[in-house]
């Protein structure tokens, strides 16, 4: 007999900006994990924040979305026409979502279905995880998956599995893309390449989770996944995409004859390389998503960021944005050396740089990290709702401020980025990415406008 193993990604609240944000990006884990179970499962995928689709314009769709059919199934509760034939449940759990994945889990393991939650909130919280779970994945899940699914199919499934080693990349598979709804994702190509950061920066998990070392795919496994999209941009996933120089030479070189538009993350450094970053933007690069976090020493210092100089920021941001290549940049508020005049100062410096785009977020005590930790020492943590660690809502005592006072200056500095005079303002920059950013800014206006006028918590 067939058994049937349905995965879902929860929705996000729809009171936080991901959750009214309508240029959705799929995330790899689930598709990864659905492309290493055996051919004797069938295998069904639900993405809630698509369900029922959030569609593109048609003008965005076209030119992103090349891609072909794929198998999705109309659901209410998320998969809960498929909880008749369904015998396992696979959630991913990012903390925010976390009481979604919660609530998807009970409801199903109260229909007689078997739910294994992973991901990184399980993988930290494991106790509180297990209360809604038969099992969980902890940590990379990728060596584990089958384990896990060879003991469920002969009746010894265990409550936990965990690889105590960083897996081998060369075992990350080409993604399930087959499973995604088509036009309803900005683009439905996302892809990684490496995993690891040495640097363990105080308010980042990632370190945790992905080990301090760099681990690359096989190249040419890479670039015949990445030849394989059928969208004209693609989204590659990780965290430095010139974490090694001789790594990123080589990558370059062979995705300059794919044809292709894409973006990535990397530091601001990459500006200091200029052979690096002509060589980035002549292999497709349109993209950069660029972690600024503070622009003060002090504060970059004391995050674990120091290798960065902020004092440096406008000249690097001139040589990457004349290269061709936009910035998506992201900003942190909230840090311990943050006064009044941070908000004034961010504002002057996205306008004045002209940035393409931008994130602000608000410090975020996640699960895990270093910050979490000396938080609790210092009894400065003032919830544990889940659903409330987005990146936009204060639930930390502030060293400078009332945790509503950060609240309302954060919302403030937000609406008045993305009004459309300023907007208008910075689009003069990015002429050379307009179908790349515009849009996006639009997105993040709309979104900021439905939660400021969205009731209070």
């Amino acid at each position: 007999m067939t058994l049937c193993i349905h995965f879902i990604f929860p929705r996000w609240p729809k009171r936080t900006l991901w959750g009214h944000f309508r240029y959705k990006f799929p995330a790899l884990g689930l598709l990864n994990l659905a492309a290493l179970t055996p051919p004797e499962f069938e295998v069904t995928f639900t993405d809630e924040n698509v369900e029922p689709p959030n569609e593109p314009s048609r003008f965005l769709s076209s030119l992103f979305n090349r891609g072909r059919n794929s198998r999705i199934e109309d659901v209410k509760l998320a998969g809960e026409n498929l909880a008749n034939r369904a015998d396992l449940i696979g959630i991913s759990v990012m903390t925010p979502l976390a009481p979604r994945a919660y609530e998807l889990a009970d409801h199903f393991r109260a229909a007689g279905k078997t739910v294994v939650l992973g991901g990184i909130h399980p993988s930290f919280l494991p106790e509180e995880a297990l209360q809604h779970a038969d099992a969980i994945l902890i940590g990379e899940g990728e060596r584990m998956w089958p384990l896990l699914l060879a003991d469920y199919a002969a009746g010894r499934l265990q409550p936990r599995y965990q690889d105590v080693n960083p897996i081998t990349p060369a075992t990350i598979p080409a993604a399930r893309r087959d499973l995604l709804r088509p036009g309803s994702y900005l683009t439905r190509s996302t892809i990684q390449w490496s995993r690891g950061c040495p640097h363990d920066c105080e308010y980042c998990s990632v370190t945790a989770i992905m080990g301090h070392r760099f681990r690359f795919r096989p190249i040419d496994a890479f670039i015949e996944e990445f030849r394989s999209l059928r969208d004209r941009f693609v989204f590659i996933v990780d965290d430095n995409i010139v974490s090694q120089r001789s790594a990123a030479t080589a990558l370059f070189s062979r995705l300059q004859d794919c044809g292709k538009w894409w973006g990535s993350q990397a530091p601001i450094t990459i500006a200091d390389d200029t052979v690096l970053l002509k060589q980035m933007a002549r292999s497709g690069c349109k993209s950069l998503f660029i972690g600024f976090e503070s622009l003060r020493n002090v504060s970059l210092q004391n995050v674990g960021k120091g290798f960065v100089d902020a004092r440096k920021n406008v000249d690097r941001i001139n040589r990457i944005q004349d290269a061709g290549i936009g910035i998506l940049g992201s900003f942190i508020v909230g840090l311990d050396e943050d006064d009044a005049g941070v908000f004034d100062g961010l504002y002057d410096f996205i306008q004045g740089n002209r940035l393409e785009a931008f994130l602000i977020s608000v410090l975020t005590p996640f699960p895990g990290t270093r910050l979490t930790r000396r938080l609790e020492a210092e009894g400065r943590i003032l919830s544990r709702d889940w659903a409330c660690y987005d990146m936009n809502t204060v639930v930390y005592q502030p060293r400078h401020f009332r945790p509503d006072e950060l609240q309302a200056r954060f919302n403030e500095l937000n609406h008045a980025l993305y009004k459309v005079g300023p907007i208008v303002h910075r689009s003069l920059k990015f002429r050379k990415n307009t179908i790349i950013f515009l849009s996006q800014n639009l997105a993040y206006r709309e979104a900021w406008a439905k939660i400021l006028n969205a009731p209070p918590r």
